[in-house]
Formats: structure tokens, sequence, C-alpha cells
């Protein structure tokens, strides 16, 4: 059975075999077309990924062990690595822009494969979205893109985007239709939801990273949102699609964050929404926003024009992240909610702050702590000190060793430092 990591038989071997054959006539037609044809490099780098992704869809039907799987996609990986490298694979890496997209492919259908295990529909809606969503929304983008938009320093259309998540609904909701015994709604809505959130992760991945991330959020979302009651999706994308308007209209009110940098606070705030236990752990960075665009508008008047992108915001939110899924994976949510707390709060502080010298910059973190820890009011007094203290005492650290012009090592590591902190207290309170 797949993903149950048994040895390998005789059939498996054979498998990998017929799988490996039709790979390489997909390369050698690839290469033949982009040396003797000379066609747009992005149009034989996608014919290889839509081929792949297609011939990946049969790995279920023929081979069982997922050791098989790892050896042969390690092997593809290394392959477009070493073509890379000595500039033999001109079908894949022909293209201007800097990718590791096409080393990631094969380790994704891997992950997904093991993932999966024996729910076929799963595991074929995750490799249809990686192979044809991808692949359609850029050569959508390509050639009839008009509205650009930046992400650091790639640009992508908006046409690009509203494709991909056309072709990933579908590419969800037929396997799911088709292939397991769910309700039509729930096909419908659960699609639904996957491909709003898959579109924001393909729009702010870089450099091929998407090739990784669309297809394991497939897995993990859609598995976990098709085990939940009809009602329970139907919020979750009212919700997911109240988030995307709020944020993108205080995105263009403040004018504080680029387009991916919106759509990477839209994916935090989402995940604070549903991973989160109750609604205490959204409303903090609800309020944090709130915070920023305020300090926006005083700031616009000195002509700030600093914007925040998605490589800076991820940094900066890995931390509450980190807390967040903690608290998730585990279930303790009130242990590890004032350190969630502590490291929102400190990022707060850290972004408020302009150059100020370290006393004033202390009492930004003092209002910060006091600002993001209002949902813990009126209670856990002995908690909210812990939290303002710490936030404080790092927020001096922060105006010593930060730079308010990008978010460094020391910022992780301080706001990291404060949710320890607050963390070990719970520990020695408990």
């Amino acid at each position: 059975m797949t993903g149950n990591w048994q040895l390998t038989t005789g059939n498996d071997f054979t498998g990998a075999l017929i799988i490996s054959a039709f790979f390489f006539a997909l390369l050698v037609i690839a290469e033949l077309w982009s040396r003797l044809g000379h066609p747009k490099p992005e149009w034989t780098r996608k014919l290889v990924h839509l081929g792949g992704g297609i011939i990946g869809i049969s790995l279920p039907w023929l081979i069982e062990s997922p050791w098989v799987v790892l050896a042969l996609t390690v092997s593809l990986s290394s392959i477009f690595l070493l073509g890379e490298k000595t500039k033999l694979l001109k079908s894949l890496h022909g293209v201007e822009r800097k990718s590791r997209g096409s080393e990631y492919y094969p380790l994704a259908i891997f992950l997904v494969f093991a993932i999966a295990a024996d729910r076929h529909w799963l595991y074929v809606s995750a490799v249809l979205v990686l192979a044809l969503a991808d692949a359609f929304a850029a050569l959508a983008g390509t050639r009839y893109g008009a509205i650009r938009y930046e992400v650091e320093d790639e640009q992508k259309s908006v046409e690009g985007s509203l494709v991909f998540f056309f072709v990933a609904f579908l590419a969800m909701h037929l396997p799911m239709l088709l292939m397991s015994d769910l309700p039509r709604a729930v096909c419908v809505l659960a699609a639904l939801l996957v491909a709003m959130l898959v579109t924001i992760f393909e729009a702010i991945s870089l450099q091929g990273a998407d090739n990784i991330f669309v297809p394991i959020a497939v897995v993990f979302v859609l598995q976990k949102i098709t085990t939940k009651p009809l009602p329970e999706i139907a919020f979750q994308n009212a919700s997911l699609i109240t988030i995307i308007a709020l944020v993108l209209l205080l995105a263009w009110r403040i004018e504080w964050f680029s387009v991916g940098g919106a759509l990477t606070v839209i994916l935090f705030l989402y995940a604070t929404w549903s991973l989160g236990d109750r609604f205490r752990w959204a409303i903090p960075v609800f309020i944090a926003l709130g915070v920023l665009a305020i300090a926006r508008a005083l700031l616009s008047r000195r002509r700030e024009r600093r914007r925040l992108k998605v490589r800076a915001i991820s940094r900066a939110l890995i931390v509450p992240f980190v807390f967040l899924l903690a608290a998730n994976s585990t279930h303790l949510y009130d242990f590890f909610y004032a350190p969630y707390l502590a490291a929102v709060a400190a990022v707060l502080a850290f972004i408020l702050w302009s150059g100020e010298r370290p006393l004033r910059a202390m009492a930004k973190g003092v209002l910060a702590a006091l600002i993001v820890s209002v949902p813990m009011l009126p209670t856990e007094y002995v908690t909210l000190i812990a939290i303002i203290v710490v936030v404080a005492i790092v927020t001096f650290a922060y105006a010593r060793l930060g730079d308010p012009r990008q978010w460094t090592a020391a910022s992780f590591l301080l706001a990291l430092l404060a949710g320890v902190a607050v963390l070990a207290m719970n520990v020695m309170l408990s």
C-alpha cells in the first residue's frame, strides 16, 4: 500500500523503468524542440513541467514503495541540477530568471506521494495543480498579462494568477468529485478555498519555491478541510475572502506593503484565524495592522516611502507563526498563547522603531506589548506584566543591534527570545 514504506517488489522496479522511459522521452522531445525550433524558453520549460506532471500521476498505480519513488525523484532532481550546472538542459534552464523550480519539482512529487498515502484523489489533486495550474498560468501571463505586479524582483500578472486559480480549482474539484465519496458541495467549497490559498502561495513564491509549497499546501489543507462539516467549510471560505478584501484595502490605503507583502500578510492572518483556538489568535494581528495604519498615516506627512515586501514580512512573521503552529500541532493553545503574543508584540515594536534611541525604543516596546495583549485583559496579570517587561527589554536591545531598514538576524533572534522567555516563565509557573 502506498505510503507504508514497505520493501520494494519487482513490480516497483518495472514501474520505475516505465516512468523513467517516458520521462527520458519527454526530455529528448523538449531538447530537440528547444535546439531546433527555437521557441521561447518558457514554453519548453513548461512542456517538461506539464508532461512530467502527467507522467507522475500514474505513480501510485505503477509503484507501491515510497523508497523507489524517492530514488526515482532524487535521481531526476540530480539530473536537473547537473543540467543547470553544465548548461546541457537548455529546455529547462534557458529562462533568464533565476529558479530552482525544476529541481524542486520531482521532490515535491515524492513528498505528495508519501503524505497522500493511498488516498489517490488527494495525490492526483496535488500533482494536477503542480503540473497544470503553474504551466497554464505562466503561459497565459507571458502572452496576455497586461496588469503586472511586483513580488520582490520578479514580475507577475493578475491574468496569470486568475488562470492559476481557475485551473487549480478544477484540478482539485474533479478528482474529489470523481475519485472520492465526498459530497458535491464539499468538493466545490473545499476546492474553492484551497485554490484561493495556493494561488496566493504561488504569487509570493520566489525562485521556483512554489513547486514545493503549492503541492504540499494542497495536500495538507485539502485533507484537513474535507473532514469539516459543510457550514464550517463555507465559513472558512467567507473568512478568507473577507481577510483578502480587508488586507488589500488596507495595503492600498496605507501604502506600506507591496502587493507581495500584502499577500504574505493575508496568508499569515488566515493562518491565525483558521489554526488558532478561537478568534483570539487573530485579534492581536488585526490590532497590530490597525496600529501600523495609524503610524503610516502619521509618517506619510514625513514622506515615508518604505514598502515592506515578501522577504521582510516572511522573516518578521516566522517567529509568531512557529508558536501558532506549535499550539495547533499539540493543541496546547493556552500554553503557547502568551509566547505568541510576546513575539507579535516584539515584531510590531521592531517595525515601528525608526532609529530612535534605546530608551525611546523601549517605550515603543511597552506600548506594542500593551496593545497586542489587549485580548488577555482583564485576567492573567502576571503573564501580561511578563510580556510587557520582556518586549521592552528586547526592543531596547534591538535599538542597539538592529537596522530600521531591514529585518536582520538580530531581529529574528530577539523576537524569538521574547517568545521563548515568556514560554520559560509559563513552564516555571505551571
